[in-house]
């Protein structure tokens, strides 16, 4: 980076039909006016300067694109992040930073109306680009914004899987991946350096693209695959990769996913065990170790890895004589505490020799003030970890540790997740964004009478709108223990593993 340079960090926002839909993809392409400060003239797409006030780049995409074409939330949808990338203009004397979006029209979207800095708009294939006459390197940040038809589909599974947990996720971007290197697209390739860089492109848009909310655990499992092949053959980058023939590079990135695969089905049996180590030590320290205390536990949502690690607590427990009462929030929409119940129960399979010792109680989300009052542990999963600490989870987790706090000042609000949950800084820009999904699953579960008449206040003009947040995060000021495969983690050990989450990207991917 010259320090001779201007330096300027941008948004490049590519407004388009969905790939998948009938018309394919297309994005709007605007004329710069002549009034506009830099490349007059020059055909371009919605773009403008990350100003200070701008939480993220993608609120500025926002913000340029709600500035020059009056389009908003209500118009567009977030359909894939660009990795940023660098080019420079001697003759402007900048280097511009550029982060590129793609923001889907939805349906039913007002008409675009450009303000001053265009003059006229017109919606192209990405393969007649060229025939117009564009700001520098438009195609680059198209490209990165465009994936191949197998990658489309890929992230169309994740993106549509609101079943999966993280960990389910994860396994099925792994599965995901593993077809695409045995698939047609990449099977046409002759060179390994073009493989190499391909299969890291796919893992990257799958991890970044396919469900962000989720992303951590998701991110963790590509990644380390990738890191693994790249070690097996001493690859650095794209440094090193066409050295090595082509069919032992697809074979040793086949076998890395497979591995990778294998270790996460297993992982969390330590995890559980680390949890069943943590709940009895705190109980003996509790008692003094001079009786077998009754445990009081509340949970929420669904999760593979609390279900794994309190089927393991009422085994030993049980086995110990000791009682368990489990209180367990609905976890409305999908009543996924419900489910929890349903899966955890089963795996016991009628053992006569738990059943004694296990009571279940299921509450409605809106009693969580009345149930954490006597609880001794409240205990949740971790989609995505900061590295400060804070922990993302089901919408209903931050009140329910708010609550233990001010309520019940004994009862330990334990997070229990695995390290692969943990980020990068990188992640920290935007991660207030929430996610929100499908209306219908909110109103599927009222009375018929109730939607029945919010439709029709609709339909007279009242603007009702209907939230279904499925995350949010709880501060690390709310958590008092953080349980992993590894152990009892502190922040010096979330922070640790964060960097090497941050630094693991940066050596896999800073060449492309």
């Amino acid at each position: 980076m010259s320090s001779n340079l201007r330096q300027r960090s941008v948004v490049s926002s590519y407004i388009c039909t969905h790939p998948l839909s009938s018309e394919g993809f297309k994005f709007a392409l605007f004329k710069r006016s002549q009034d506009v400060s830099t490349y007059r003239g020059k055909w371009a797409v919605c773009s403008g300067s990350i100003d200070p006030k701008d939480k993220s780049p993608e609120s500025a995409a926002k913000r340029e694109i709600l500035e020059e074409t009056t389009l908003s939330d209500e118009d567009i949808s977030l359909l894939r992040r660009g990795k940023p990338f660098r080019l420079t203009d001697e003759g402007l004397k900048t280097e511009w930073t550029i982060h590129p979006f793609a923001w889907e029209l939805k349906t039913g979207a007002k008409s675009i109306k450009f303000d001053w800095e265009h003059t006229e708009y017109r919606f192209i294939k990405p393969e007649d680009l060229e025939s117009y006459d564009h700001v520098p390197q438009l195609e680059l940040g198209l490209g990165r914004v465009t994936v191949s038809t197998e990658t489309e589909r890929a992230l169309a599974v994740l993106k549509d899987d609101h079943e999966s947990g993280a960990q389910g996720l994860a396994l099925k971007a792994l599965d995901l991946l593993l077809e695409m290197v045995k698939g047609d697209e990449l099977s046409q390739l002759k060179r390994s350096d073009e493989f190499w860089r391909e299969v890291r492109w796919r893992a990257w848009h799958l991890a970044k693209n396919g469900r962000p909310s989720m992303g951590a655990s998701i991110e963790a499992a590509l990644f380390k695959a990738l890191d693994a092949s790249a070690k097996e053959l001493s690859v650095n980058g794209a440094e090193g990769a066409d050295k090595v023939p082509l069919s032992k590079l697809k074979s040793t990135v086949e076998s890395a996913i497979e591995s990778r695969i294998t270790t996460m089905q297993h992982r969390l049996d330590s995890l559980a065990q680390k949890f069943v180590q943590f709940v009895e030590q705190d109980l003996k320290a509790e008692e003094g170790g001079n009786s077998k205390p009754s445990i009081n536990i509340v949970t929420l949502s669904a999760s593979g890895t609390i279900t794994r690690s309190l089927s393991s607590l009422i085994r030993n427990s049980a086995k110990n004589g000791v009682d368990i009462k489990l209180l367990v929030l609905e976890s409305r929409p999908k009543f996924e505490g419900v489910a929890l119940i349903n899966t955890l129960l089963s795996s016991f399979n009628q053992d006569s020799e738990i059943q004694p010792f296990l009571k279940v109680e299921i509450f409605s989300d809106a009693s969580i003030a009345s149930v954490i009052q006597d609880a001794q542990y409240l205990i949740f999963g971790g989609d995505k970890v900061l590295p400060n600490g804070s922990v993302s989870n089901k919408i209903g987790s931050l009140a329910a540790a708010a609550l233990a706090k001010s309520l019940n000042p004994e009862c330990k609000v334990v997070a229990v997740y695995e390290t692969d949950k943990i980020v990068g800084s990188s992640f920290e820009a935007d991660h207030h964004k929430v996610e929100f999904n499908d209306e219908e699953e909110v109103i599927g579960s009222w009375p018929r009478s109730g939607a029945a008449g919010i439709k029709n206040k609709r339909k007279e003009g009242w603007v009702v709108e209907i939230k279904n947040a499925y995350f949010e995060w709880v501060p690390e000021k709310l958590i008092d223990v953080h349980i992993s495969e590894q152990g009892l983690l502190n922040k010096e050990d979330i922070l640790k593993l964060g960097n090497q989450t941050g630094e693991l990207e940066e050596r896999l991917f800073e060449d492309l």
